[in-house]
């Protein structure tokens, strides 16, 4: 197998709006640390079974941004739609990427359009030296930095840490190994946990990019890391009080501690506790159709945008501009890099579940699933959640621009979509 690596800088100027937070009223300030954008281009004997991945510290890829770098990717390199994947970090410290999302930064083109042609950027290095690598993969622990966020009382759900549920605290390392030298040139590391460390007004990575710097400077020799982010939309850095009753804010120490833990686990691994698979690159997709529970009229619509408040008048104005419908498209993908290792992707933001009952489909392989990949529709949510109530499941659906959450049929649909696609 071949492999060619590429990377850019995409930090965007200070006073850009900064999104994945809505008490924010100004932009960007300061730059903690450079976004950037690291892309992965693998192919067997030839260019026409190949795969390119791309990760980039954005709140994510969204329908339109997706489907402009998917046109533009085809039209180079003929690579087809299923052969490329986008993730996204979802730092919350980064430009706004998302054209539906409301009250959570406001997208400035120009800011997008400098991301896109600097992916691209990256890609064209990625092909410009193949050589020939190994493929290895194993996995580590990183115990102690990540926490469930919904916690069900009798009197509701509460966004507070949930020392009790679920979490996926594994992390998984696919190593990239020179034929001629055996050095490392690339890794992948995936790991389910928001990237919501910071929440002031510098630009950052958040622990994602701390680590991903950590495991370059560590293994030298010019290798690359790249983020794979895990369904972690219930699951934020463990940031609480004394007491652990609620969350405070997080702090620059608490940025360094986590990102060079997860680092080092990273190194460690990639050194010494991976095994050989054999390649195989592959790519399928499915987009299935989510129900959501409901539409309002649009004499309700036409109310809040004259007299609601500044989010209910951006939310209705937004929905008033489409076609009223109460169903949305989700992209699921299947990229198989090895006989033994496969990303199953979805273009949301999943809940923590969905990911353990994924692992659980092939225990005996690298399943290694991932949300914000691809598209970012929304939160989620198992049917029970839904019931449930809370952010991740209710409220969070104005923020994306939904007319109403989503109904819980959606969890038989999605399970359906992944055995169809593992099949």
């Amino acid at each position: 197998m071949y492999l060619g690596v590429g990377k850019a800088v995409i930090t965007p100027p200070l006073g850009t709006p900064l999104a994945g937070f809505g008490h924010r009223d100004h932009g960007a300030e300061s730059v903690r640390d450079d976004l950037e954008v690291r892309a992965l281009w693998l192919q067997e004997e030839a260019a026409d079974d190949a795969l390119c991945l791309v990760a980039a510290d954005i709140i994510g890829f969204d329908d339109a941004l997706t489907g402009r770098l998917r046109a533009e990717m085809q039209a180079r390199y003929a690579l087809p739609p299923e052969r490329l994947l986008l993730a996204a970090s979802h730092t919350h410290s980064g430009p706004a990427t998302c054209e539906k999302t409301v009250g959570v930064g406001q997208v400035v083109p120009e800011v997008v359009a400098m991301v896109l042609q600097r992916i691209l950027d990256a890609v064209a290095e990625a092909r410009s030296e193949l050589r020939p690598v190994t493929l290895r993969a194993g996995r580590g622990l990183c115990a102690g930095y990540a926490v469930n966020r919904r916690l069900v009382r009798e009197d509701g759900v509460h966004f507070v840490p949930n020392l009790d549920g679920p979490r996926d605290d594994t992390v998984t390392v696919l190593a990239y190994h020179d034929t001629d030298d055996d050095s490392i040139r690339a890794v992948l590391f995936h790991f389910t946990c928001h990237p919501t460390v910071m929440g002031d007004y510098a630009i950052t990575g958040d622990y994602p990019g701390v680590a991903r710097r950590h495991i370059e400077n560590e293994l030298g020799n010019g290798a690359v890391a790249a983020f794979l982010p895990g369904c972690f939309g219930n699951i934020r850095a463990n940031t609480a009080y004394l007491g652990g009753q609620s969350f405070r804010p997080g702090l620059p120490p608490d940025l360094a501690a986590f990102g060079s833990a997860l680092g080092s686990e990273v190194v460690r691994v990639a050194r010494g506790q991976t095994l050989p698979v054999t390649p195989r690159l592959g790519g399928k997709s499915r987009t299935i159709t989510l129900p959501l529970k409901g539409h309002p009229d649009r004499e309700t619509l036409e109310r809040l945008a004259a007299n609601g408040t500044p989010l209910e008048k951006e939310w209705s104005a937004g929905l008033l501009a489409a076609p009223f419908t109460t169903t949305r498209p989700f992209n699921l993908h299947r990229f198989d890099l090895a006989d033994k290792v496969t990303l199953l992707t979805m273009g949301g933001e999943t809940s923590c579940e969905y990911g353990l009952a994924i692992k659980q489909k092939r225990p005996d392989a690298f399943l290694i699933p991932m949300g914000y990949t691809n598209g970012l529709i929304g939160y989620i949510c198992l049917a029970r959640q839904i019931a449930e109530g809370g952010y991740e499941a209710d409220t969070s659906s104005v923020y994306f621009g939904l007319p109403s959450p989503f109904a819980p049929e959606i969890e038989p649909r999605i399970y359906a979509a992944i055995d169809d696609l593992l099949a």
